[in-house]
């Protein structure tokens, strides 16, 4: 069954395969390539902001009926933070890496997300929250 973190992991897998079968395209020198640990960080972070409000509001991360609207902290800004969260993950990995090719990966990541999972979370939390929900989408962009 394809779940996000399902989908994370193949990406995941993939961006560190690109290291190793095209080794031509590590590009990235050392230490620019060190900044993908901090990009990398940064996703781990949001991603954890991100579940200790699903954890403090006991709500769902699954594509359950949800139980309560979040808006506040990283929802304030975003309404996807894991995604971006495992986006910047991607990235930073690709980057310390250093192959230019993984640098694609979580561009691919975002797009399938996007289509895969986020329009159909779109409309389950229109169906429980309705115009809360629209309020919401109208001041919080989906992704940055």
């Amino acid at each position: 069954m394809w779940i996000p973190p399902v989908l994370f992991s193949v990406f995941l897998i993939v961006t560190v395969c690109c290291y190793f079968v095209f080794p031509g395209l590590n590009l990235i020198p050392i230490p620019i390539n060190l900044s993908g640990i901090v990009i990398s960080f940064a996703g781990l972070m949001l991603m954890g902001k991100a579940a200790q409000l699903f954890k403090k509001y006991q709500t769902t991360m699954t594509f359950e009926k949800s139980t309560f609207l979040i808006r506040e902290g990283v929802f304030s800004k975003t309404r996807n933070p894991a995604y971006i969260g495992m986006f910047l993950i991607l990235i930073g990995i690709g980057i310390c890496l250093g192959n230019m090719l993984s640098l694609f990966t979580p561009f691919m990541f975002t797009l399938l997300t996007h289509y895969l999972f986020v329009l159909k979370e779109e409309r389950l939390m229109f169906q429980a929250f309705g115009q809360k929900y629209l309020d919401y989408k109208t001041k919080v962009k989906r992704w940055i």
